[in-house]
């Protein structure tokens, strides 16, 4: 991946591993989709066992000396047994 270094990604993702077979991010699981100044879409994949991420937004200030460790945005909850009954009861209404 270019602009960055080995040390930005052991850096950066230092609290995260990949969820299946817990293989630590290296600078080849990025790969660079699309890029605008310093905001750039990539993919990020793990490279011992093939799992794919899908796609991240970086944000890169590459003159920045120092840059921190990545964070976790959980998104919502997973959908449930009542989640299914209730948007069942909802369709059988529209009709």
């Amino acid at each position: 991946m270019k602009n960055y270094t080995q040390k930005d990604i052991i850096t950066m993702f230092s609290g995260l591993c990949c969820s299946r077979c817990k293989n630590e991010f290296s600078k080849d699981s990025i790969e660079i989709l699309d890029k605008e100044n310093d905001t750039m879409i990539c993919r990020l994949s793990c490279k011992k066992c093939g799992k794919d991420f899908g796609e991240i937004l970086f944000n890169f200030n590459k003159k920045a000396d120092k840059h921190t460790q990545l964070e976790i945005i959980e998104g919502p909850d997973a959908i449930n047994f009542d989640d299914v009954i209730d948007a069942n009861r909802f369709i059988k209404k529209l009709k």
